[in-house]
């Protein structure tokens, strides 16, 4: 019932606030190769967030069984720790209309601060979406999220026009499907969310577009914040929240998290089939889905390579046996085209804002 996530009572209230504040305080002196480690308690917490980022620390706390002064307490410890990045809304895009690519950059040229100049563009771009540096065959990846109505030559050729000089090679991938896998860390089971929930395309009024725009930012926004901000009462909003649940187009809440504050390595890897079919596709998302390291996998259409896997590792060894076991089980089947480090993520998924707002123009 989404009328739980409305602040009933002075305390929830204060607790709600404190986790925001914590969440929008800079993390000044925050080393981003800090470790930190996790118990028992942290780990329920974590579940339930990524299962339910929305759920009150007061239900956390008696699912868990741990005072909400303490699960407050321990999420604002993992927010200015870096561990919790963001607190996010899964969307469907096909459901909304929305085209989802991904665009990688070989830079080239660069002066002192032109990979700024170029990353600064992309953050203020009305239609990009996760940013990242890297390591490797690729120097910079972004995601353009579109509505079918953009044409996205237009959005390409604004950006190579600004900064062709510096970019030695690019590509863009049409992504078709995909899914994360932000449990397995835990050794837990997640509740299922699939990326596909409904073929069936919705229209948005602005009411919901700005709904969801809000709950885009910060998935943890309370009914009271939402229905001020859109100008309607908390059930209002909470009914319209609930529709949009039961149409599909809200698959989930849950959380981002900093893998390298857990010492890991978040290492991508490209493949390329060789064999095609549904039962192929079906073979590997089956491994993807079960393999202890693998974090999220990503398929696309009318590209070099057909799959995007992230490996989460602790060093290049267990970099290695992951290759090796992969050839063993699929060389007949796929290849692995590339291999490359994502250094940093710049900015995280959402849905760009104006993509969500023109849905409703």
């Amino acid at each position: 019932m989404i009328e739980k996530f409305a602040i009933i009572n002075k305390n929830n209230k204060m607790l709600q606030i404190s986790l925001k504040r914590s969440l929008k305080t800079p993390r000044k002196g925050i080393n981003s190769n800090f470790s930190i480690e996790l118990d028992a308690w942290d780990r329920k917490i974590l579940e339930c967030l990524l299962n339910n980022s929305r759920e009150q620390v007061s239900v956390i706390g008696k699912k868990i069984r741990l005072r909400r002064e303490n699960v407050n307490y321990r999420i604002n410890r993992m927010i200015k720790s870096g561990l919790i990045k963001e607190f996010n809304i899964a969307l469907n895009e096909k459901n909304l209309g929305l085209r989802h690519y991904v665009v990688l950059l070989e830079l080239a040229n660069l002066k002192e601060h032109s990979e700024e100049e170029i990353v600064l563009y992309l953050k203020e771009g009305r239609y990009i979406s996760w940013i990242g540096p890297a390591a490797g065959r690729w120097s910079l990846i972004f995601d353009i999220i579109i509505p079918e109505n953009v044409d996205l030559a237009s959005v390409i050729n604004e950006f190579l026009m600004k900064f062709k000089k510096y970019i030695d090679e690019y590509v863009v991938l049409q992504w078709e499907e995909g899914y994360h896998f932000g449990f397995k860390f835990l050794g837990s089971r997640e509740k299922k969310r699939g990326s596909e929930f409904s073929p069936e395309k919705i229209t948005l009024d602005k009411k919901d577009a700005q709904i969801l725009s809000l709950l885009n930012i910060d998935a943890r926004a309370s009914l009271v914040e939402i229905s001020e901000k859109v100008g309607m009462t908390p059930n209002g909003a909470g009914n319209r929240i609930k529709k949009l649940e039961r149409e599909g187009v809200i698959l989930g809440y849950t959380i981002s998290l900093d893998w390298r504050k857990l010492g890991y390595e978040w290492y991508g890897i490209q493949l390329k089939l060789i064999k095609f079919g549904d039962e192929i596709n079906k073979q590997l998302v089956d491994f993807f889905t079960k393999h202890e390291r693998i974090i999220f996998y990503s398929r696309y259409i009318g590209a070099a390579w057909d799959y995007d896997i992230g490996l989460m590792g602790k060093d290049s060894k267990e970099l290695r046996n992951f290759i090796n076991e992969f050839r063993a089980q699929f060389s007949d089947v796929a290849r692995i085209y590339n291999v490359f480090l994502p250094l940093e993520e710049i900015t995280g998924y959402k849905i760009p804002k104006r993509a969500l707002i023109q849905k409703a123009d």
